[in-house]
């Protein structure tokens, strides 16, 4: 009897040690081996509860939008797995994207987030989808199922995630460089034009802008990407449309280190003016709007650069990692359908995530979102979107970024914009 009873133990406390380590797995299962350095990931957002029993898909989201929590994006987060989770059981969602952690426009990075150890979906710029491809880190055509056309996404949109012949991704957003003219109750003087040209990225864009504003995006040659740039018509419009940012003193605050990587700065000007037009993506505008409820946006237009009227839009997009692609198709498809849905996309816009009333302003790449009564009813949406469909054209999506440092520097010294010390 004794022997009997003490077996019966010790087969218990076997059966409650194997079910221990089963719900006990080891970080390294639930996380991507490759991105666990410094603390990166948290277990914020992990369960770990049945975690051998469920699909573990690990996402990273674009992560340069309006934080208008100041919570790194935390809320936001938070949210997208609750709302996924919610209607996909089977799948534990493990969602990162902090604008102070990750950087998507790295090549290093990227071959890390699409590594055989990094995320299954990765939300990208698609001005760097070509590089991706050459390095074999994308899946081609990763979700049929969701219907590519002008029905269904922005036209322009659709055209930001092929690449010779074929889709490799899943629009999500849409952004470019609006002239909004603002006007403030509170405002003391009325100013020209707010905004930056300077930045490694901010001059070779309105550069790559300007040209397409003239020309079209389907007559681009090597003279556009060339250093210095041959096209001395597109720096002249950029000079005369940033000329109308001189000051009474003579300053230049969009062409000196003032506006620089300064969005602050710039929605202070904005707000403090009676009238101003504001050159930024549509967020920026947004967040000015956020701050002041009393500032208005009168009318969105293409920037003045003198040409057919063109606006260069830039996209981003869901891509699948072609490493984990055939373990986790089932699962990356179902995010994929949900992240990029005209209704998940507007509680994005209209954030679904905050504890308090508040518009992201950021332009989702589905037809569905502007079909939304609500959109419909808010006046900057349906001037953007007006703006979009008339003037919208997808840029280049391979062989630019790369280049913007030794483009940044010839087109600041043929314009004779001041050093930026």
């Amino acid at each position: 009897m004794l022997v009997s009873v003490v077996l019966l133990l010790l087969a218990s406390a076997t059966a409650i040690s194997a079910q221990s380590q089963k719900h006990s797995a080891p970080i390294s299962d639930v996380y991507p081996q490759g991105l666990m350095n410094n603390g990166e990931y948290s277990d914020e957002f992990s369960d770990y509860e049945n975690a051998e029993e469920k699909t573990e898909l690990h996402v990273l989201i674009y992560p340069y939008i309006p934080d208008l929590k100041n919570d790194g994006l935390k809320s936001l987060r938070k949210y997208i797995k609750k709302e996924f989770e919610a209607g996909h059981p089977g799948i534990t969602l493990h969602v990162v994207g902090d604008p102070s952690v990750h950087d998507p426009y790295s090549t290093d990075n990227l071959k890390k987030y699409l590594g055989t150890n990094g995320y299954d979906v990765v939300e990208v710029d698609t001005i760097l989808l070509g590089e991706m491809v050459k390095l074999n880190l994308v899946e081609p055509h990763p979700h049929p199922g969701i219907p590519l056309d002008d029905s269904s996404f922005l036209r322009f949109a659709v055209d930001a995630v092929r690449y010779k012949g074929h889709v490799y991704g899943i629009p999500t957003l849409v952004c470019a460089n609006f002239l909004a003219a603002m006007t403030s109750k509170n405002g003391k003087d009325a100013v020209n034009l707010i905004g930056s040209f300077r930045g490694s990225w901010t001059l070779p864009g309105l550069y790559l802008s300007a040209y397409i504003n003239k020309y079209g995006a389907s007559s681009m040659d090597d003279g556009v990407l060339s250093n210095p740039p041959e096209h001395s018509d597109v720096l002249n419009s950029i000079r005369q449309f940033s000329d109308t940012c001189v000051r009474k003193d003579g300053s230049n605050p969009c062409t000196d280190k003032t506006y620089k990587d300064n969005t602050s700065a710039q929605i202070k000007d904005v707000i403090k003016s009676k009238s101003s037009n504001f050159l930024a993506y549509a967020e920026v505008i947004g967040q000015a709007l956020f701050t002041d409820p009393n500032l208005k946006v009168t009318s969105v237009k293409v920037p003045p650069f003198g040409g057919a009227g063109h606006l260069q839009m830039y996209t981003d997009a869901l891509v699948a990692n072609r490493n984990t692609y055939k373990a986790k198709k089932n699962a990356i498809q179902k995010f994929m359908a949900f992240y990029t849905s005209g209704d998940f996309r507007y509680k994005y816009a209209f954030c679904g995530d905050m504890d308090f009333k508040c518009i992201r302003y950021v332009l989702p790449a589905c037809s569905a979102f502007y079909k939304n009564t609500l959109v419909q009813r808010n006046s900057f949406y349906t001037q953007l979107y007006d703006v979009m469909m008339t003037s919208g054209t997808a840029g280049p999506n391979h062989e630019i970024y790369y280049k913007k440092d030794c483009l940044d520097g010839s087109i600041s010294t043929q314009l004779k914009y001041p050093p930026l010390i």
